[in-house]
């Protein structure tokens, strides 16, 4: 039973929560830093500390922390990212409809950065360019950006090349201001989305660009967390970012879940298993962007890259964590014990 006085403590409290949430995730809505004028490639990569204690929890491993910062007026932003065919680089996607390409620290690529507009996005081109999700094809280099507001996915060949644009019927009545906050191409072929705000995903049978009707299922998360991306693993399932909105400075908190979308049928429910409290490994940010690779002795890089919203209180933090990811049997045997 909840007594009156705690019932307005409550709901102010989320008052206060929802003022942090859009002074923190509303681009240039408040507390915006001043923007660059300039054009030119320089990325400046950081190493900074992470929190006190463990670099190690859950059997994930922090290996590398930096902030990333730039004079360019394209920087920022980051709401997704790719490991493309290249080694030793990674690319990032803004709310801006830009991209930046750079080297990983510590890899004969360092130092190398190209910054750019997506540009070639046909009838597109008339509305806010706003990407929200990536996802790639790792044999091909062809990739996919799925865009908040106008609800559409373009695919586009490893050279940038524009392949196919489509506004998926299923994606129509998703509200104005959310979209695909995560999407993954499966190793299969298939296409995972979970869109900002619902608790409805869609599982495309092939490339969403192609038109081919979309099953629709449940999904759960763990706690009120929300899920901002996604990322295929080569087990076949799939690791997803979650982030929250706490008293915290700031106003984030994440981690990371695991779902098994293997055998997902039309009306299913996707349950999402929290793996790892990623407060314990990194700042507290706004992580937004992530992906994964595999290594040659079978454990995972994974790479996280924060969404500094062009606010002056946050920042670009990319992070380095290596995993080596129990088995889906091992996990299930786990949680009976």
């Amino acid at each position: 039973m909840i007594a009156r006085g705690d019932s307005r403590i409550s709901r102010r409290r989320r008052l206060i929560l929802a003022f942090l949430l859009l002074a923190a995730i509303a681009p240039g809505t408040l507390l915006r830093t001043s923007l660059p004028e300039t054009q030119v490639d320089i990325l400046s990569v950081t190493p900074v500390d992470g929190p006190p204690g463990a670099v190690e929890v859950s059997g994930f491993r922090r290996v590398g922390l930096w902030e990333l910062d730039s004079p360019n007026i394209d920087f920022g932003g980051y709401s997704a990212l790719l490991v493309p065919g290249e080694r030793g680089l990674l690319r990032s996607f803004s709310d801006r409809g830009t991209m930046v390409t750079f080297g990983i620290p510590g890899t004969e690529s360092e130092g190398e950065v190209d910054f750019a507009q997506v540009t070639d996005r046909a009838e597109l081109g008339r509305f806010i360019p706003d990407i929200e999700s990536a996802t790639s094809n790792p044999d091909s280099g062809d990739y996919w950006l799925g865009f908040e507001g106008r609800h559409a996915v373009i695919s586009y060949s490893a050279d940038g090349t524009r392949l196919a644009l489509r506004e998926p019927t299923e994606w129509v009545g998703w509200p104005e201001n959310s979209g695909a906050e995560a999407m993954a191409r499966l190793a299969d072929g298939r296409f995972l989305v979970l869109p900002e705000g619902r608790r409805q995903g869609l599982l495309h049978p092939g490339d969403p660009t192609h038109g081919e009707p979309a099953l629709q299922f449940a999904f759960t998360l763990p706690g009120d967390y929300a899920a901002t991306d996604l990322a295929p693993l080569p087990d076949g399932r799939v690791l997803v970012l979650l982030r929250r909105v706490t008293w915290a400075y700031p106003p984030f908190s994440a981690a990371l879940g695991v779902a098994d979308p293997a055998g997902l049928k039309q009306g299913d429910t996707l349950v999402v298993e929290q793996v790892l409290d990623l407060d314990a490994l990194l700042p507290r940010e706004n992580y937004e962007g992530l992906a994964v690779e595999e290594t040659a002795d079978g454990s995972l890089t994974v790479w996280i890259i924060a969404d500094d919203n062009l606010a002056s209180f946050q920042r670009t933090l990319l992070a380095r964590l290596t995993w080596t990811a129990p088995a889906p049997a091992a996990q299930a045997k786990a949680r009976e014990d």
